[in-house]
């Protein structure tokens, strides 16, 4: 592991805020699978407060390589019966933001998970739509119509032609990244200008982690960075124009809110049980409980002007 200065001020002043209680040797799978509750509690990287701009991040960081690679060995496959309610809920922010979109020509969707924002892309009038997802088990579980537009990797910058994609989003995607700040450097540059952004990703200010603080689910050893909404705005509005920064409220069945919520894993068993006992584990519940969203224009001038 070793240590990093604060993505977004570049400053070396930070606060221990969850004491780290392993190293990246003890890393497996499981431990960064898509919400595994308590497994990913028995590793706890060292987690700061930048006390210049109020990043909250890992550091020292896990060696990159091993990370990526536990990631895409890792499974993915918790959101399987919530992509129906996924969809409704990034589609709702997608129309309600419409309007900024000019051209709808092509559109990526970084970290595409099975694609299902891919089809939401496709019936929103884009003309070319593709994916990148590291997990292997994300994009198998991808229906046949839609896992042909989705590649196994990581985003690279160096794949796309400048100035390429009219619309890049990002879901969930933004607190796993190993140097935000240089991923945002890369949105822009394979933005056509004037071509937009659209991240969600969880909100560290939200009252649930101040309730919570460590015993809070996106407090796990699959993210790397957790903003609110002060420090995402700042993370890109060194190249975007920023539209709007919001709180998301998010559809999931009350099995899956159940299962988030941090408790006693054999009473999460037992409530869980109930609920599938009285049908009540797939009803829809909407509640704004973590996440944030931002949609963002790329400025050419910001693009052009010396870093």
């Amino acid at each position: 592991m070793k240590n990093v200065d604060c993505y977004i001020c570049g400053k070396n002043d930070a606060t221990t805020l969850f004491p780290g209680n392993m190293s990246d040797s003890d890393l497996r799978p499981e431990h960064i699978a898509a919400r595994q509750g308590a497994i990913n509690k028995e590793f706890m990287y060292n987690w700061v407060h930048c006390n210049t701009c109020g990043l909250v991040y890992v550091n020292p960081v896990p060696d990159k390589e091993k990370l990526e690679r536990l990631y895409a060995e890792s499974d993915q496959r918790a959101y399987t019966d919530e992509v129906d309610n996924l969809s409704k809920t990034y589609c709702k922010y997608l129309y309600r933001y419409g309007k900024h979109i000019t051209r709808r020509g092509t559109a990526l969707d970084i970290g595409a998970g099975s694609g299902f924002f891919l089809k939401a892309l496709k019936e929103f009038g884009f003309q070319t739509v593709m994916g990148l997802e590291p997990s292997v088990s994300a994009c198998e579980s991808a229906p046949d119509d839609l896992r042909g537009l989705i590649k196994n990797t990581s985003f690279d910058e160096r794949d796309f032609v400048p100035g390429s994609m009219d619309f890049i989003s990002c879901m969930q995607t933004l607190e796993h990244v190993f140097f935000p700040n240089q991923l945002i450097d890369s949105l822009a540059h394979v933005l056509a200008d004037n071509g937009l952004v659209y991240i969600v990703t969880h909100n560290f200010g939200a009252i649930g982690v101040k309730i919570f603080g460590a015993r809070h689910p996106i407090v796990n050893a699959g993210h790397l960075a957790l903003f609110d909404e002060k420090t995402l705005r700042k993370l890109l509005e060194k190249k975007f124009d920023v539209i709007d920064v919001f709180k998301i409220s998010n559809r999931y069945s009350i099995k899956y809110w159940t299962s988030l919520f941090p408790m006693n894993p054999k009473l999460k068993s037992v409530l869980t049980k109930v609920l599938e006992k009285t049908r009540l584990a797939l009803i829809p519940l909407t509640l704004s409980m973590g996440n944030i969203g931002i949609i963002a224009r790329k400025s050419p001038k910001k693009e052009e002007a010396p870093q």
